[in-house]
């Protein structure tokens, strides 16, 4: 556009509605409709630029879903620059997940990360399975939700606005529209957005609110009944797919979803005057998903509306208005902490883990970082807060924590599998059952069975012994088994089967989320059968009595591919005669663990060492390597030693821009040996390895396919399921 016609088009829109409109008549009242449709829903950002660029001022908004979103924070009195800085600082992956932070949660649960459980619990109670009324609760999203709206945030009449608004929901029961005008302003925005088996629904008073595009995608009728004169609807739902693209059964899902939300903005759009105004933006390149291409939505939204007005200038009464937060919590001074707490842990508890000082500003930072820790005692539907007042006018804070619907009491099952298609293979199917809960300082018995190569049974008994969980107890009986290899110059001689049944007693102190210490008393008896080839060793039974002293520190922000963060562990081992093993031995072993991330690249290197005191473990303690990342190349645990030493850089490289199952493209460079005699240790005799690798974080754990190599010549082509990279 040049100078001319960017000065002339406002000029003439002003003259053709000043001309319009007769002397003396009250201006019309133009209310904005926002429709649903995920991404494509940035567009409505455009539309508001465009509209604020020509002085049209808006005096009711109605939003669905993402409408609402858009919608709401206009008329909480966020201009149009700062709604786009928001979303485009948003990371919309992270909104649309449920998992707490790697770094809110508690040392416990990442030590059970380890057992490589499918992340998704099911509840298992009164013995019948029960399944979440969907796959997210919401959590970031109510986050993000409060952090947006805090200016309003204690609001409750949404007519009290800059703009009045309103969401829409749909109530699930009776499939009818919910407009929701006053309340919680998050909540309205939340239950407008909570597309059915993805988000839970929200419950609001007897009614449970879901996605208002079921309903009212485009809501014409309820801006109308607002009060508006004129409409200015704005459609960016999804396009029916024609016949030659439905060629997948995703299409086919898709084109179903969209067909619930389409024939009711149809009949919205049937009912607009001819003074309305109807704005579709041209997003065919934008998908319900694609929030990477915010910048082209918000452009098409906004070139639409320029469009639109040129032709509709006479039915558009001009005015510039003035938009103002209705309220502002800066600086908001809190007089009081009030607890809604509805699991059974201790109030105290929860207050422990909240930060917020009485009689100061509130610091919303800080106590969202609170809220996540409490998220992650995993026993939580959802953490949020809200500003009230008590009796005496005095304004502070209630913490609202609801537990699982489907809890306390949970079933998660897992897989663990390597194969390296040369007949070595170790495949695992886990299941575990927990009772969370089960006093006041949140207490916790756990049951997992795992069933293959390496199976086992262990009953785990888990009791913080105090209000911060600081100090703990924890007893677990067990019994397990697996598979020792015995190779001889890299030819594989034999196999042994060591079954182990016993008890161990723990003793702990956690530091924060992120550090522990702990001491163990273990106590086992075992056999080792031979089961194939031949050395020489008899069948025999043996009996372990042991002590060991662990201190971990762990900062990674996830277990299966990192991209920040570390993780340190030292361990001391030490098995006694007096204890009931049947002979002395002392073993030292830890790892050292880092990740750095730059764009789509990251490198995680590890080194890991283990020592034996004169050389005098037995056969059921020596150290193994061998395996994918192991030294790849080599058959799984082809080495065991009363020694090893191993060190590994490995490099991945972030594949296209699918969030539910990203994938990974890399190569390891691998060095290490075992050693049966400390004499030997040295690094001349090093063996070296590597592998190429692509991988994906798939709903059931990290997979793998790869090929090593190591030293030597040895080669093999992996098919792996869990992280060879990070861990023991």
């Amino acid at each position: 556009m040049n100078r001319f016609s960017g000065w002339c088009l406002p000029a003439l829109l002003f003259i053709l509605a000043t001309a319009a409109a007769p002397l003396g008549a009250e201006p019309q009242k133009i209310g904005l409709a926002l429709s649903g449709g995920g991404a494509r829903g940035l567009a409505h950002i455009g539309v508001l630029r465009a509209l604020e660029a020509n002085d049209i001022a808006i005096d009711y908004i109605a939003g669905t879903s993402m409408g609402s979103v858009i919608g709401g924070l206009y008329a909480a009195g966020f201009s149009v620059d700062e709604i786009e800085r928001v979303v485009s600082e948003i990371d919309w992956t992270e909104v649309f997940s449920d998992a707490s932070p790697r770094k809110f949660r508690s040392q416990r649960q990442k030590e059970l990360e380890q057992n490589q459980l499918i992340n998704y619990r099911l509840g298992f109670n009164g013995g019948e399975v029960q399944i979440p009324l969907g796959v997210l609760q919401g959590q970031r999203l109510n986050q993000l939700l409060t952090r947006l709206v805090l200016p309003v945030l204690d609001v409750e009449d949404f007519s009290d606005l800059s703009i009045p608004f309103q969401a829409v929901a749909t109530d699930l029961v009776s499939g009818a529209a919910v407009n929701l005008g006053s309340g919680n302003m998050v909540e309205a925005m939340r239950a407008s957005m909570s597309v059915p088996g993805v988000f839970s629904p929200v419950e609001h008073g007897e009614m449970l609110l879901v996605d208002g595009g079921l309903s009212n995608n485009l809501p014409v009728s309820t801006v109308r009944e607002m009060g508006a004169d004129i409409v200015i609807a704005v459609d960016v739902s999804m396009p029916m797919y024609p016949r030659e693209l439905l060629d997948s059964v995703l299409r086919v899902t898709e084109q179903i979803t969209t067909l619930m939300t389409r024939v009711n903005t149809e009949q919205q759009i049937a009912g607009l005057k001819p003074d309305d105004v109807l704005i579709v933006p041209n997003l065919v390149e934008v998908g319900s998903a694609t929030f990477e291409l915010a910048e082209h939505a918000i452009r098409a939204g906004q070139q639409a509306t320029e469009h639109v007005l040129v032709e509709h200038a006479n039915y558009l009464t001009r005015r510039i208005g003035s938009r103002l937060p209705a309220s502002a919590m800066a600086g908001f001074v809190v007089d009081f902490v009030e607890l809604n707490n509805q699991s059974n842990l201790d109030d105290e508890i929860l207050r422990s883990r909240l930060t917020v000082e009485l009689g100061q500003p509130l610091d919303t930072v800080q106590l969202a970082e609170d809220l996540q820790t409490l998220y992650g005692l995993e026993i939580f539907e959802h953490v949020s807060w809200q500003p009230v007042r008590n009796a005496a006018g005095q304004r502070g804070i209630r913490v609202d924590a609801i537990p699982h619907q489907w809890g306390p009491n949970y079933l998660q099952f897992g897989l663990s599998a390597s194969d390296d298609f040369s007949g070595n293979n170790d495949y695992s199917l886990a299941v575990a059952y927990t009772r969370t809960g089960m006093n006041r300082l949140g207490g916790e018995l756990r049951t997992d069975m795992q069933i293959g190569v390496r199976g086992g049974l262990a009953l785990d008994f888990y009791q913080p012994m105090d209000r911060r969980a600081q100090y703990f107890f924890n007893p677990v009986a067990l019994y397990r088994k697996r598979e020792l290899n015995v190779f001889e110059d890299d030819q594989k001689l034999a196999e042994i089967r060591l079954r182990e049944t016993g008890l161990k007693l723990g003793l702990g102190r956690n530091f924060g989320t992120t550090g522990r210490l702990r001491l163990d008393y273990q106590r086992l008896e075992g056999d080792a059968d031979v089961t194939a080839g031949a050395v020489g060793l008899p069948d025999e039974s043996y009996s372990i009595g042991e002590l060991q002293l662990q201190a971990s520190q762990d900062t990674l922000d996830d277990i299966d591919f990192p991209r920040h963060g570390y993780q340190l562990m030292l361990a001391a081992r030490a098995g006694r005669t007096g204890l009931g093993s049947d002979e002395d031995y002392e073993q030292l072993f830890g790892l050292a663990s880092q990740a750095h991330t730059f764009g789509r690249h990251s490198i995680v290197w590890r080194v890991n060492a283990g020592y034996t005191r004169d050389d005098a473990a037995p056969l059921e303690r020596v150290f193994e390597l061998g395996g994918f990342g192991k030294l790849s190349g080599l058959a799984p645990n082809q080495l065991n030693g009363q020694h090893f030493g191993m060190a590994t850089m490995a490099y991945y490289r972030r594949l296209g821009n699918v969030d539910f199952l990203p994938a990974y493209a890399g190569f390891s460079l691998e060095a290490g040996n075992v050693w049966q005699d400390d004499d030997d240790i040295s690094f001349s005799n090093l063996r070296a390895a590597g592998s190429l690798f692509i991988g994906a974080n798939s709903p059931l754990g990290p997979v793998y396919l790869a090929y090593g190599r190591a030293e030597g010549g040895d080669s093999s082509l992996y098919l792996f399921v869990g992280n060879p990279f990070v861990g023991n």
